[in-house]
């Protein structure tokens, strides 16, 4: 499930514009709270699912709000970006070979930056011609790209009436090898037929409710025979801090016609949130198993199938199929499962913002 963090935004301006941006060197937990950034940076990886072998290219962005034009590198090659990744055992995955920051530059290098403009480029961070990560393990990665031009002061002549950026900026995101698991176990191309028609059925389900939320009423009848124990009882956790949410403040919240807080209101539990909340429809793109009695069922929802949309867990339970868990690769960057829970529930207590 997807948890507030506090560097990122969603910004729109002629068109909508997902960033998540930036820590600036003046922002420090502790202070008073730092203005609004003047410029953004996005890292994110092309995709969230990759196969051992395939090359990891990472997008990487600007956008700025200020009002003063900006003198930003153009980002080619990752220019003044470097790259920590944390593998799925917990450990930082050293990267080999030289950076790209440690060249000579040119003003061919970089431009001028308006208000509510943006430059984007990418960068292949596996390991290609002896530099980059050497991605050999299945499982969950997770990326922090920073991106410096300190000492800005060097090329405050070469920017003319613009400004240089002053500070580090920073940007997460996580993306899985073959399979999203945190645990040393084997990843199969291959996947029982009985656990893909388990998933069908239950996102047959989901796209004929098509529910915001927790499921519930038929919904929720159809569905939960179909759950893990362990999920289901989750669930039915969840289910009651959302009841005790709405008794401790639903007085407040139809007085004062405040929009609840709830951060799964408006989500498809096993679709993902906005777009993907609702679908009518949903695709299999492909399966892995995972160990002896686990397969990961990387799933669509999107009508152009354009990109992946979420990846299910279901596992071998009393001799059948069951679904155990989820987690959207749809605006989730750190790909946060449904069995992590919401930090605003403490079992079937709500401890979150409180309406006032």
């Amino acid at each position: 499930m997807r948890i507030s963090k506090p560097i990122c935004w969603i910004l729109k301006a002629s068109a909508l514009l997902s960033s998540c941006s930036l820590i600036s060197s003046q922002g420090m937990w502790g202070q008073a709270p730092a203005k609004t950034p003047e410029l953004y940076f996005y890292s994110s990886p092309t995709k969230q699912l990759f196969s051992l072998g395939e090359n990891v290219v990472t997008d990487l962005e600007f956008w700025s709000r200020s009002e003063q034009p900006l003198y930003v590198s153009r980002l080619q090659n990752g220019a003044f970006v470097t790259f920590k990744v944390t593998g799925p055992d917990g450990h930082e995955v050293p990267w080999q070979g030289g950076r790209a920051d440690a060249k000579q530059y040119s003003p061919s290098d970089f431009t001028v930056l308006k208000q509510y403009t943006q430059i984007k480029a990418n960068r292949i961070i596996s390991l290609k011609d002896g530099e980059g990560f050497a991605f050999n393990k299945p499982g969950q990665y997770s990326l922090t790209a920073e991106f410096s031009m300190d000492p800005s002061n060097r090329f405050v002549e070469a920017a003319g009436q613009a400004k240089p950026p002053v500070g580090t900026f920073q940007s997460k995101a996580s993306f899985c090898i073959e399979a999203c698991i945190s645990e040393p176990l084997p990843v199969r191309n291959s996947a029982p037929q009985a656990s893909l028609d388990a998933v069908g059925a239950f996102y047959n389900i989901i796209t004929k409710y098509q529910q915001l939320g927790i499921p519930s009423g038929r919904a929720k009848k159809a569905l939960w025979p179909l759950l893990s124990k362990r999920l289901a009882q989750e669930l039915d956790s969840l289910e009651a801090c959302d009841g005790d949410y709405y008794r401790r403040y639903g007085k407040i919240l139809r007085a004062n016609t405040y929009k609840p807080a709830t951060p799964w209101l408006e989500e498809g539990l096993f679709t993902g949130p906005n777009d993907a909340a609702t679908p009518p429809t949903f695709r299999i793109l492909g399966s892995r198993s995972v160990g002896e009695n686990r397969v990961d069922v990387l799933m669509a929802f999107k009508e152009d199938w354009g990109d992946s949309e979420g990846d299910v867990t279901a596992i071998l339970e009393n001799n059948r199929w069951v679904i155990d868990d989820y987690v959207a690769m749809y605006e989730n960057d750190q790909l946060q499962r449904l069995s992590a829970g919401y930090p605003e529930c403490k079992g079937d207590q709500w401890v979150g913002e409180i309406p006032y």
